[in-house]
């Protein structure tokens, strides 16, 4: 596996690398990288499906507001 494919893999974990990743191949590393991509962006678009589902409940004048302070930048 090279080095592009570690930084790859260890920047989609967010950490260092278990000790079974060493025993990957080139491609087995960047599709376990893909696999991890897609599904952080699916656990995403499901979040924000199911707070958009919860503001119909909130009071249709108050919920751009709401809105707001949900997804405030930090």
């Amino acid at each position: 596996m090279s080095a592009d494919e570690l930084a790859l893999l260890r920047a989609e974990l967010g950490s260092p690398l278990p000790e079974g990743c060493g025993a990957l191949d080139g491609p087995g590393a960047l599709l376990l990288a893909q696999a991890l991509r897609r599904a952080r962006e699916r656990r995403a678009s499901a979040l924000n499906e199911a707070v958009e589902d919860a503001l119909t409940l909130v009071p249709a004048l108050t919920r751009e507001p709401v809105r707001r302070m949900l997804f405030r930048q930090a």
